[in-house]
């Protein structure tokens, strides 16, 4: 009885020890970019926020647009704010749909994720972020970024309709936040960069704090000059009505 009560102990001494260190294991690539999804909008149940996006191109300065932004799982509308004279017009991402819509037209518009908006912004990029959806993942290498190392991730589009065909994704390793990005057209070229350079602290119902982005400068990778700069504020968790994210409600006044 003796041995069998110590062959038992060992047995659930080992079970334990292999448990602790599934816990500890390394994140997988798309685990990785999961974590860093959650940091602007993706993933993350009932969060809305305000962005302003301002910036220049070869013409001279960008005239301010102001979005109001609400965002659920992996769906999410932007409101225009600023100026007033596009107020009310309204973007929708269902998953990696994406229709734009206004009062004034009589049906939505399906649009792709990938049409310039503001400057070097595109449709995607003022939507929440589902990277860990649309891309496959895969770890490059570790290098610092700043001071800070980081898991350098490539990022290839599942299909077309996402905002980029290839994305050089470089995350926090220890804060699972984006540092930079580099975005690259299907035939390789490298066309656009970001800088991910502020980060604001959100507490989340369960009491947990999430790093959100709080400043994110996108620039031409040919022109550096034309750039645009986009400022989150106003991040908060919020309950939304039913048709929030319906196609329907869309050209609402």
């Amino acid at each position: 009885m003796l041995k069998y009560i110590l062959a038992l102990l060992m047995g659930l001494s080992g079970a334990q020890s292999s448990m602790s260190y599934a816990d500890s294991s390394p994140l997988t690539p798309q685990q990785i970019v999961a974590a860093s999804d959650r940091a602007r909008g993706g993933g993350l149940s009932g969060i809305e926020w305000k962005i302003d996006i301002t910036g220049e191109d070869s013409k001279g300065p960008l005239g301010k647009h102001s979005y109001l932004v609400k965002a659920s799982g992996n769906n999410s509308l932007a409101q225009t704010i600023y100026p007033p004279r596009n107020r009310g017009a309204r973007l929708l991402q269902l998953e990696r749909n994406m229709w734009f819509g206004k009062p004034s037209l009589s049906k939505p518009v399906s649009i792709s994720a990938r049409q310039k908006m503001i400057g070097m912004a595109s449709n995607g990029d003022i939507a929440s972020t589902n990277y860990a959806n649309d891309y496959n993942a895969s770890v490059l290498r570790s290098e610092p970024v700043n001071g800070e190392d980081s898991h350098v991730l490539e990022l290839l589009a599942k299909n077309r309709f996402v905002t980029y065909d290839r994305i050089i994704y470089y995350v926090s390793s220890t804060r699972l936040v984006p540092l930079k990005a580099e975005f690259y057209t299907v035939s390789g070229k490298l066309f656009k960069t970001a800088s991910f350079d502020a980060y604001s602290n959100l507490e989340l119902d369960n009491g947990q704090h999430q790093l959100f982005i709080k400043h994110m400068t996108i620039r031409d990778a040919i022109e550096p000059s034309n750039y645009s700069v986009l400022d989150y504020q106003d991040v908060k968790l919020q309950t939304f009505a039913a048709d929030t994210f319906s196609i329907d409600s869309l050209n609402r006044p």
